[in-house]
């Protein structure tokens, strides 16, 4: 008994072939826009200002215990519940030895006294960030209704984020 032919092993290659010689026509005689395009720029409002006027960290200190924690406490222009965070890091490095966050009462704010992850942090030169964002995530809503969402602060380590939002960076290096 003999079996049928498929058609199929004929069809497959030659539908192939049919479609690549469609796609290649139909691009062919197509007029290009060779003309060089003006060149524009997006605008950004002027963030300049922003930092501009009164300290808003108007006392920072780092206070090395005597079984060796460190501590930070400082005063900050903020409305009273403003979240800092404060990140520990040897000078040059993007790597965090440690890192809290403190709530601004009455003008001033104090670190939980900080460890390492192997216990007291050494004596060295340390970089102390001390940041702020201001977004409804980060900062109570009394917070953010006293500040206009941030954007009303004025001051050294004022700026915005890429999205225009309103933040607070400051950076001390100090040996403890």
């Amino acid at each position: 008994m003999r079996r049928a032919r498929s058609l199929c092993r004929f069809a497959v290659p030659s539908s192939c072939a049919l479609l690549s010689a469609l796609l290649l026509v139909s691009g062919c005689g197509e007029k290009r826009d060779d003309a060089p395009k003006d060149l524009t720029f997006e605008t950004l409002a002027d963030t300049s200002g922003l930092s501009v006027g009164r300290p808003i960290v108007t006392d920072f200190e780092a206070i090395r215990h005597e079984n060796g924690l460190l501590q930070v406490r400082g005063k900050a222009r903020f409305p009273d519940g403003t979240r800092l965070r404060l990140t520990l890091k040897p000078p040059g490095s993007d790597v965090s030895a440690a890192m809290v966050q403190v709530t601004v009462q009455d003008s001033a704010f104090d670190s939980p006294p900080m460890l390492g992850e192997a216990g007291p942090l050494p004596v060295q030169t340390w970089r102390f960030e001390l940041t702020a964002q201001f977004t409804p995530e980060y900062q109570p809503a009394e917070v953010m209704l006293a500040t206009s969402n941030g954007l009303a602060l004025r001051g050294p380590g004022i700026t915005r984020t890429r999205l225009g939002g309103a933040s607070f960076f400051l950076a001390e290096e100090l040996k403890r």
